[in-house]
């Protein structure tokens, strides 16, 4: 009997290891859930932004965040960010929407790869559409929360009139 126990550990063994999840499995499993809770992250910092709420808004930034705006300089901290958005009184947001295209993990550190459309008013001025491509750098907080360590906004130029 000892002898057919011997022979059957090894198998036993191998069928245990072969059926524990790998290192890369738990990584990827990992990578693919902290995807899922970065997306959810910007719907509802997306939320915010087409409430104009400047403190919600804010709030999706770490306390050292940036925020880079085309053609003025990096915007740094949450509370600089948040005094940014509040110095557009009346803005209205008729669209916003931002698309993820691409969410890389590394970690705790998430960089979101995505497409953005705006369509606007601000007091005494005509109505406005903005699109283009963004890049945020997400990092995964003590308490499980993403937040946004530097946002890159990169607009793009209106497609050119159709000339059928």
């Amino acid at each position: 009997m000892r002898h057919t126990l011997i022979r059957w550990l090894p198998l036993t063994t191998a069928v245990l290891v072969a059926c524990r999840p790998s290192a890369d499995d738990v990584t990827t499993r990992q990578a693919a859930v902290a995807r899922v809770e970065v997306a959810a992250a910007l719907q509802r910092y997306q939320q915010a932004a087409r409430t104009v709420d400047p403190a919600a808004m804010a709030a999706f930034f770490t306390p050292t965040g940036v925020l880079f705006e085309p053609g003025i300089r990096p915007i740094v901290t949450r509370d600089s960010i948040r005094a940014f958005i509040a110095s557009f009184p009346g803005v209205q947001v008729h669209a916003a929407t931002a698309t993820p295209d691409t969410i890389d993990v590394f970690g705790e550190r998430a960089y979101l790869w995505g497409s953005y459309f705006e369509h606007l008013s601000f007091p005494g001025q005509p109505t406005s559409e903005q699109h283009g491509k963004f890049v945020t750098e997400w990092v995964r907080q003590s308490d499980g929360t993403w937040l946004i360590a530097r946002f890159y906004r990169i607009p793009l130029p209106p497609p050119p009139p159709d000339k059928r």
